[in-house]
């Protein structure tokens, strides 16, 4: 049989990155079922996540880290992708530590140094929704609340959390602070129906005082840091790869649900005995969902250079985040003809097909992959509007 369609989309990066990323996906991939019923990844995962070089990956060289490495958004992505087709969750939790190191590196030098002073291969988590209150006191903020889903939390060092503050124009201004593990409780308050072992859990912070130097504006890492030295990863606007972090490990996953689907369909049979992949349906989905695969990988692919290298503007951001959200689509289109296609036992618990189903829809419902939001931005710009 040929396995054309089931080639993985990872092969055109060969990278430190992605060559470490493919063996813990190896590890993620064997603790995959562990972490569902565990709802959170195991210790040995989430530090082969930090061992791998995703926590450092956007940190600045001046810490060790590797914001500067030529083509890092792709180097990303295709570590993403190796990681999601061993446990999306592991690779979602691999997501979230590069993104928040990211946003970490527009804080003040002296928070910069506080995290990173010792090394850039430090565990990072975030919650950023502005659930918990803040108020202004002389050198710095005192923290207090609830904050919810900040996936990989159990394993964090530090953790970012969001909060309103008087803007500078009149209306509420977003903004971050960061928290060393010794400032809030984790609560075990993850029950979901997917992306069951990224842990995303609540944390609690009471009245905590948060200097200065560990806070920033949000508006600050919407727009990049337009420093002289800053890395290219810095300056470029985050909606031009926010999405990126989450949708290629859902490309790892319905990549690898393809390639396990086919290898266990070959050998099914019907109740009259007929091969299974004789029907035209079957065969249909098998095909659809392949072409889904690869152009949702294109499109994410093809975000990814040009957030490496073509001129940063308005125009690559809006369709950088109208793609994300098309890619998203394709990829709910593809697991879900698979599982169509798979009858009752493609529903069992053990099918990665249901787990991969389940994860991906679990993924479109992300604030940064929503089609309505992200196809009007688009839109917009493309009819003369904004």
């Amino acid at each position: 049989m040929s396995t054309a369609h089931t080639e993985r989309p990872v092969d055109a990066f060969d990278t430190p990155l992605t060559e470490a990323a493919t063996k813990v996906a190896e590890l993620a991939a064997a603790g995959a079922l562990a972490a569902e019923e565990e709802r959170r990844l195991s210790p040995p995962v989430a530090a082969g996540l930090v061992e791998a070089g995703f926590a450092r990956h956007l940190v600045s060289p001046r810490w060790g880290g590797s914001a500067d490495a030529p083509g890092a958004i792709r180097d990303l992505t295709g570590a993403l992708v190796a990681v999601g087709r061993g446990c999306m969750s592991a690779a979602w939790c691999a997501g979230v530590l590069t993104a928040v190191g990211r946003m970490c590196s527009h804080l003040p030098e002296e928070g910069q140094a506080e995290i990173w002073g010792d090394g850039p291969d430090v565990p990072l988590a975030g919650s950023l929704a502005p659930t918990g209150t803040v108020r202004q006191v002389p050198g710095g903020w005192r923290v207090d609340g609830v904050w919810h889903i900040a996936s990989g939390v159990d394993h964090a060092e530090w953790t970012m959390v969001g909060g309103l503050v008087p803007g500078p124009d009149g209306p509420p201004a977003l903004r971050h602070f960061v928290l060393p593990r010794s400032d809030y409780t984790v609560l075990d308050t993850w029950r979901n129906v997917g992306l069951r072992g990224t842990g995303s859990n609540s944390l609690r912070v009471d009245d905590v005082f948060v200097p200065d130097h560990r806070s920033l504006e949000h508006r600050s890492v919407l727009t990049g840091d337009h420093g002289p030295d800053a890395p290219r990863t810095h300056r470029v606007p985050l909606k031009l790869i926010n999405g990126l972090f989450f949708v290629a490990p859902g490309i790892g996953a319905a990549a690898e649900a393809l390639e396990g689907w086919t290898r266990w369909t070959v050998d099914r049979r019907e109740i009259t005995g007929a091969r299974t992949v004789s029907r035209p349906g079957v065969r249909l989905a098998l095909a659809s969902s392949a072409a889904n695969i690869d152009a949702a990988r294109l499109l994410v692919e093809r975000a990814a250079g040009e957030a490496d290298e073509a001129p940063l503007g308005q125009e690559l951001t809006l369709r950088a985040t109208r793609d994300y959200s098309t890619a998203v689509d394709l990829l709910l289109d593809a697991v879900t003809g698979l599982l169509r296609m798979s009858g009752s036992r493609g529903q069992a618990e053990s099918s990665p097909v249901q787990r991969a189903w389940r994860d991906l829809h679990c993924m479109a419902g992300h604030g940064a992959l929503q089609p309505d939001v992200n196809a009007d931005g688009w839109a917009k710009h493309a009819l003369g509007e904004d």
